[in-house]
């Protein structure tokens, strides 16, 4: 079987360290998780961090639980800010042994993005790390599957992968059948998620923060899976931030993997 890595925002309580102890205790062996997050509109993070201060404690306690760092985020492309900014933030997520960092293209100018990217690539290389091309519905400089195919091979950037997030893939009108025609090599991971139906939307934020189990809606999730090499991340990403009080963060993330290893398995 598969095993998947566990996104911090299915498993927020405790931040980024509780998130790595439950995926120990699940048998989980990697997480996704922040060193850098979108503000709110109080201009706070909207995500547990981890911050530089605790990287050597936290490096430990990666060690110590045998569990690896599969995606970094938030690194988006966007209009008005140099990706250079970030750099901070991309040495903590070197340092603590992350595989890739996730960017999402907001700039709606072309050559614009295409240059902030492939500079984030540059810099993610002298790290060490892989670039996770992540389109969504939210972010109009890449917001479609055929956009980031497009653009990925533009840039021929040998660290840039793209990313196949379950939810983004069929609500910006995407189908297994253009999944297919897409070569298997270019993709670097996946999210796993469900939904109560295949349909378009140019509104899904609400569904974004509340996803459904996969397995529990009618995702063609086995048939996703299964165009996914075998190269490929694959992580949970199933936050819930409207689940009911009497459903604990940690049982809804263990429904989350349960669901998942059923799926994998």
């Amino acid at each position: 079987m598969r095993e998947p890595a566990l996104h911090q925002i299915t498993m927020m309580e405790g931040g980024p360290e509780g998130l790595v102890r439950f995926a120990a205790d699940a048998g989980l062996a990697g997480v996704c998780l922040f060193t850098t997050s979108p503000l709110d509109a109080a201009g706070r993070n909207m995500f547990p961090l981890v911050s530089a201060d605790a990287a050597p404690s936290f490096g430990r306690l990666l060690r110590d639980h045998h569990v690896s760092v599969i995606n970094a985020e938030y690194f988006p492309v966007m209009a008005g800010r140099d990706v250079a900014d970030y750099l901070p933030a991309i040495s903590l997520a070197a340092e603590i042994g992350a595989r890739r960092l996730v960017s999402h293209v907001h700039d709606t100018d072309p050559h614009r993005a295409e240059d902030q990217l492939s500079h984030l690539c540059t810099l993610a290389r002298a790290h060490d790390l892989d670039v996770g091309l992540e389109f969504t519905g939210f972010a109009a400089g890449c917001n479609s599957l055929q956009k980031a195919v497009a653009l990925h091979t533009r840039l021929a950037q040998p660290n840039l992968a793209i990313a196949i997030d379950a939810l983004h893939l069929f609500r910006t009108g995407g189908t297994i059948e253009q999944l297919r025609s897409v070569d298997p090599a270019i993709i670097g991971y996946a999210q796993l998620c469900d939904g109560p139906a295949l349909h378009l939307s140019a509104d899904y934020l609400d569904e974004a923060m509340n996803r459904m189990v996969p397995g529990e809606g009618v995702f063609p999730l086995r048939e996703l899976v299964s165009l996914l090499g075998s190269h490929v991340d694959i992580d949970i990403e199933v936050p819930a931030f409207m689940r009911p009080s009497k459903i604990s963060a940690r049982d809804w993330a263990q429904r989350a993997v349960r669901g998942s290893r059923r799926l994998l398995g």
